[in-house]
């Protein structure tokens, strides 16, 4: 019989894990090692890591050589490109950056960290219900697995056509940057 009470513990610590505000996120500018600190600190809660770190400086490098957060200025990260790098790196659990970065474009990002942490406390609530009972044999765990893979599949799938019929995020950014230019 497997260990059901870990994953009790675990989907109880998931929903009572208190999505920071943004007026939590660091009010102070932040280098990049501070802010992969404090974000490693708060994603290793939310996001599966195979090499240990959610957040590296060669993702962050990255995330900004590609456009998808802002450039530092003078090698410190504001509050919106904290808040951005968080909703990046949650998620890439499931969508490709582009996919992320298409989903997060075209709004204040004061609002639409709001709305991200609005809907991602309810996804973790959500959690508690799918928890099989204490006595649930290897059956019962392997079922639920597989419903929840299932479920997470076929959610990617349709995110992920919606993200494909959206307005293309990559013309809006070659726009702005045009823009700038000019």
């Amino acid at each position: 019989m497997a260990d059901t009470n870990a994953l009790a513990a675990l989907a109880a610590a998931l929903e009572q894990f208190d999505v920071p505000t943004y007026d939590a996120l660091p009010e102070i500018d932040l280098y990049m090692d501070q802010v992969i600190g404090y974000l490693n600190r708060l994603l290793c809660r939310v996001c599966r890591s195979e090499d240990g770190a959610p957040l590296t400086p060669s993702m962050i490098n990255n995330y900004v050589k590609g456009g998808h957060v802002e450039r530092p200025v003078q090698k410190k990260y504001s509050r919106d490109r904290i808040a951005m790098l968080y909703m990046l790196c949650c998620l890439k659990q499931n969508l490709t950056i582009s996919e992320a970065a298409a989903l997060l474009g075209g709004e204040d990002t004061e609002a639409l960290y709001a709305r991200f942490r609005n809907l991602q406390t309810a996804a973790l609530h959500s959690l508690s219900g799918a928890v099989p009972a204490a006595d649930a044999d290897e059956a019962v765990l392997r079922e639920t697995a597989l419903r929840l893979s299932l479920h997470s599949a076929a959610e990617r799938l349709l995110a992920e056509a919606i993200i494909a019929a959206l307005p293309a995020a990559d013309g809006d950014a070659a726009a702005k940057k045009q823009k700038k230019a000019k």
